[in-house]
């Protein structure tokens, strides 16, 4: 083979190989395009669109996923119900779109406190959901900030160019593994027998099963 022929071969393998780069380049963008879409559609199935925080059901599957390794590591976790008290008479009085307001103002406040340990759901309607490791005392410690935070919350009720003001607070209920054991239900309904001895006597307040 004359150097003529071999510059044109070698001409030939470098187009080819531009071109197959070309393909490649083209392919990992498409690629990564395809994940991101994926990832938002993950995103959007597993939280709720008004409040920001996990759905009902992605919720207690990390809960439960959280109870059995607590159980075999043998550490304590518990159960947080949270409520906003009065929650009609908001909407009621100053309208959905403040209500929606309302639980999107306590949603981010509670979703604050999330932390490798601690994560967070939308249980339904006003009421929310917090799954936290650790001892009953740090339990309701957090649960108490969570309350201090939420009675300090204001904001402008809608179509009233700031002169009315809306204010809130909440009532939650708490249950702990090491009290009522490893099992979903149970802590469940302890922590919503709590939170409704909470309601019972004056709301805006902790109560431990």
């Amino acid at each position: 083979m004359d150097q003529g022929q071999l510059d044109a071969n070698l001409k030939g393998i470098r187009q080819l190989l531009s071109h197959l780069h070309g393909e490649v380049t083209a392919l990992e963008t498409s690629y990564s395009q395809v994940l991101q879409v994926l990832r938002k559609l993950e995103g959007d199935a597993s939280t709720d669109d008004l409040s920001g925080l996990y759905r009902r059901r992605t919720f207690f599957d990390m809960w439960d996923s959280m109870l059995k390794e607590c159980e075999k590591m043998n550490e304590n976790c518990g159960m947080l119900l949270i409520d906003i008290d009065h929650f009609k008479i908001i909407n009621d009085t100053h309208g959905h779109q403040t209500g929606d307001e309302v639980i999107q103002r306590v949603a981010g406040l509670v979703k604050q406190f999330e932390t490798p340990r601690c994560f967070t759901g939308r249980y339904g309607g006003e009421e929310f959901a917090v799954a936290v490791k650790g001892t009953d005392a740090e339990i309701l410690g957090l649960a108490e900030m969570m309350r201090r935070g939420v009675e300090r919350l204001y904001g402008a009720v809608a179509g009233t160019d700031g002169k009315v003001q809306w204010k809130c607070t909440i009532s939650i209920g708490m249950s702990s593994a090491a009290k009522d054991g490893f099992d979903s239900e149970k802590l469940i309904k302890a922590a919503d027998e709590a939170l409704y001895e909470a309601k019972r006597r004056g709301r805006n307040q902790v109560r431990a099963a």
